[in-house]
């Protein structure tokens, strides 16, 4: 694996010596313009014999041959061959934001006076080029309660993904514990693909596109995927895809709703037995449309979802 890392820093020429500082100059010190780190001509091959799971009652499952890679054995990323492109560069920065308060679901309306302060990290990528793709080749699934084990569940491949950019801001729960989050994105898959029982049978579905809008097209048909934005002659841009707001918008009365991250212990059954778990809640907005659903050879044909509004789904994850 070959990985460039540049950080583009600015500075003045001159000649002088290092000095140490004294503490209260410090404090005046502050940084301002982030870290900017440029990933150029990176090549990774990487493949897993097994990732398991081995549950409490000696059941499990398993993820057998998994491999990272593109469209041959190795994935690329912003590997342009020694051409000047832009892409690759990430952008970091701590900053603090006037938010919108998060949504309590009490209804109460807010206006621009109700803006709180909110430190946070962002993580922009505006222009990513990959060559990348997963494939499984078994899953194996154990259950102590079964005669033969393990069950092979079949196969699983996934790519050539495309992620042209997205965007990450994390940020410290507000008089609380874990974190929140808004993820933002862009993605195009040309396969998932699932291929079960030993005739290698396959459910497959074919360029699937996850943003924020095709429908404000003009002409656009979910019926006819020559119709839809990534397809034009002249490709129309399709937004992005959200994970949870962090930001909201005070002065329109909309609150901030985050992606939120928690684990900890809980008696979630109300038994009085206590649990470990992960807690997440992912609000989403966005569309996903796919060109084809291919069952075994049997082409159904497109699918859209159009104009999705999650506004609170919660998962809790029990080892």
């Amino acid at each position: 694996m070959v990985i460039a890392l540049f950080v583009f820093m600015t500075a003045t020429p001159g000649f002088a010596e290092l000095t140490p500082m004294a503490d209260n100059c410090l404090e005046e010190i502050c940084g301002t313009s982030g870290i900017s780190i440029a990933v150029k001509n990176v090549q990774i091959f990487h493949h897993i014999e097994t990732i398991g799971y081995c549950a409490s009652d000696n059941g499990g499952i398993e993820f057998q041959n998994f491999n990272m890679h593109g469209s041959g054995d190795v994935a690329l990323f912003n590997y342009d061959f020694g051409s000047v492109t832009d892409s690759g560069i990430i952008y970091l920065d701590v900053f603090e934001s006037e938010i919108a308060p998060v949504n309590d679901w009490s209804g109460t309306v807010i206006t621009s006076s109700d803006a709180v302060d909110r430190g946070m990290i962002s993580n922009i990528i505006p222009n990513w080029d990959q060559e990348l793709a997963y494939t499984i080749g078994n899953i194996a699934f154990y259950d102590p309660n079964y005669a033969v084990n393990p069950v092979d569940l079949g196969a699983v491949t996934i790519g050539l993904i495309d992620m042209p950019r997205s965007a990450t801001y994390t940020s410290p729960r507000i008089d609380g514990v874990g974190f929140d989050f808004q993820h933002s994105f862009q993605m195009t898959i040309d396969k998932i693909g699932y291929a079960y029982n030993t005739d290698c049978d396959a459910l497959e579905f074919s360029s699937i596109y996850i943003g924020e809008n095709f429908a404000d097209l003009s002409g656009d048909d979910p019926r006819d995927p020559s119709t839809w934005k990534p397809n034009q002659t002249t490709p129309v841009d399709f937004g992005n895809f959200h994970i949870g707001d962090l930001f909201g918008d005070a002065a329109n009365g909309i609150y901030s709703n985050p992606a939120m991250i928690d684990a900890g212990e809980c008696d979630i059954f109300n038994d009085g037995d206590t649990y470990g778990l992960l807690s997440l809640n992912l609000p989403m907005t966005g569309s996903v449309r796919f060109e084809s659903a291919d069952f075994n050879g049997t082409d159904f044909g497109p699918g859209a979802i159009d104009g999705m509004e999650i506004h609170r789904l919660t998962l809790q994850l029990i080892p």
